[in-house]
C-alpha cells in the first residue's frame, strides 16, 4: 500500500486520484501518522446501494405516501391564494 502524506494529497490531487483509478489503496498520512486509508469505490457495489436506496425511497419512503397522506394540504383557506396566482398582474 502506498503512504501519501497530507501535503502530497494537497498539491498532487490529480496523480492522488489517478493512482485510485488503476485500483490503488493509499495511506494518509499527517506528520508521519497514519490517519485513513483511502481506496477506491467498487462501483457495482455503489450501483446496487443507489438502486436500493432509490426503490426504498420509492416504497418505504415519504415518495411511497398514499394520496391521502397530504389531504391536510387540502384547506378552504388556501383557496384565496389559488386565485392570487390566476390573476394577472396588474
Amino acid at each position: 500500500m502506498r503512504q501519501v502524506a497530507a501535503r502530497e494529497l494537497k498539491q498532487h490531487t490529480g496523480e492522488i486520484i489517478a493512482h485510485l483509478r488503476r485500483g490503488e489503496r493509499l495511506l494518509l498520512t499527517h506528520r508521519g501518522s497514519p490517519i485513513a486509508v483511502i481506496a477506491p469505490l467498487d462501483q457495482n457495489a455503489l450501483a446496487e446501494l443507489i438502486h436500493r436506496e432509490a426503490v426504498w425511497a420509492e416504497t418505504a419512503g415519504w415518495l411511497g405516501a398514499s394520496e391521502g397522506a397530504f389531504t391536510f394540504w387540502d384547506n378552504a383557506e388556501d383557496e384565496v391564494w389559488d386565485q392570487v396566482v390566476s390573476e394577472p398582474p396588474s
